[in-house]
């Protein structure tokens, strides 16, 4: 056989092998729920990218704080923001943002999802059409961002044992280590309403004269809390010396509640989102012991820039750590010591300063299982 002829065979062999290496990686896309080439690309076209935040209500102050969170964000980089309200409804939820993907950009999204069973779907959603996703807070502990694709760029959480066993020791002090209590959960199948509850027990622990009288779930909605205290207060009357919630929303219903029936008298309310109006009520009043702080604000700008870069291509995915894909992020509680320090609502410009310091400079850790 000549030399020739044998170049021939062995360029052919060459061929062959390089598109059996092109379907297996299209291949490996497809199974990874993503388009062939997608994630793999060097970036997005900054006018081919819709941003989006996806928040669970807009009666929240909390996700109202996320929502300004991520239009400030938006307004850095001079982009228009979608912001979808999903109403604690899941199927309402992924149809509103398969319906933002239909319409034909890239879709560069965070979320709050109501429930952690709701993430698989969305994020399938999102990473199969090209786009990029974070969640925070809510996801199954099982379900990682690097056994997806890059496009899953990271799943960003706060701890809410910590914040539920803070929020728990302060109410239960504020009422003189003794007395009656009612708690709210927010979302059931919700990590952060069972940390911060489960927290919340722990301390009780360390108090052996407090006394848990009931515990009731109300969605993280403001109005399902007032209408359930409403309840409670006639079931428990002035046995209620405490109100202990896993969201300032939560406790400002329940609040209201024994506002209107004229029995606020001695009861100390316990919250958690570090809201304007919680934060107004510890400094003005004896009533609110505390609430905490995960930075609505911040959560809701630097979930989006984190989609973002890794879409144009600032943030190398495949460089991240899988801390940095899956992380616990900085909290604090506030009470009256340092409640004037968070009375002023950050501007645009503050909110970005704080993101601009690094993506990861509020990182403090793996997320708790």
């Amino acid at each position: 056989m000549s030399n020739h002829a044998i170049r021939s065979i062995a360029a052919d062999q060459s061929q062959r092998a390089t598109r059996r290496a092109i379907l297996k990686s299209v291949g490996i896309a497809v199974l990874l729920g993503i388009s062939p080439g997608i994630g793999f690309a060097a970036g997005l076209s900054k006018n081919d990218i819709q941003l989006v935040t996806v928040i669970q209500t807009n009666t929240n102050p909390y996700m109202l704080q996320w929502a300004a969170g991520s239009q400030a964000f938006a307004d850095s980089v001079g982009l228009p923001l979608k912001t979808i309200v999903s109403n604690g409804d899941s199927q309402q939820q992924l149809a509103q943002i398969q319906a933002t993907i239909a319409a034909g950009k890239k879709v560069v999204l965070t979320i709050n999802p109501i429930n952690s069973a709701d993430v698989p779907a969305i994020v399938k959603a999102v990473t199969r059409s090209g786009g990029y996703i974070t969640t925070q807070w809510n996801k199954p502990a099982d379900y990682n961002p690097w056994d997806v694709s890059a496009n899953y760029v990271a799943h960003l959480t706060y701890d809410g044992y910590s914040a539920g066993r803070w929020t728990g020791k302060a109410l239960f002090t504020a009422m003189g280590g003794k007395g009656g209590f009612i708690a709210f959960k927010g979302v059931l199948d919700s990590p952060p309403s069972k940390q911060r509850y489960d927290g919340m027990m722990a301390a009780l622990k360390e108090f052996p004269n407090i006394k848990l009288l009931d515990t009731q779930s109300a969605g993280w909605d403001r109005q399902k809390a007032y209408d359930i205290t409403k309840t409670l207060i006639t079931k428990y009357g002035d046995q209620i010396k405490g109100v202990w919630a896993a969201s300032d929303s939560m406790t400002l219903g329940a609040y209201a509640a024994f506002q209107e029936s004229g029995r606020l008298g001695d009861v100390k309310f316990s919250g958690n989102d570090n809201t304007e109006e919680a934060l107004k009520l510890i400094a003005s009043g004896s009533n609110f012991a505390d609430t905490y702080s995960s930075d609505g604000y911040y959560n809701g700008a630097l979930g989006l820039a984190m989609a973002y870069k890794a879409a144009i291509g600032e943030l190398d995915v495949s460089k991240m750590s899988h801390d940095q894909r899956d992380g616990n992020y900085k909290q604090f509680g506030v009470d009256k010591s340092n409640v004037q320090s968070q009375l002023t609502a950050p501007t645009p410009q503050q909110i970005m300063s704080e993101v601009n310091k690094g993506l990861f400079n509020r990182l403090v850790g793996p997320e708790l299982k």
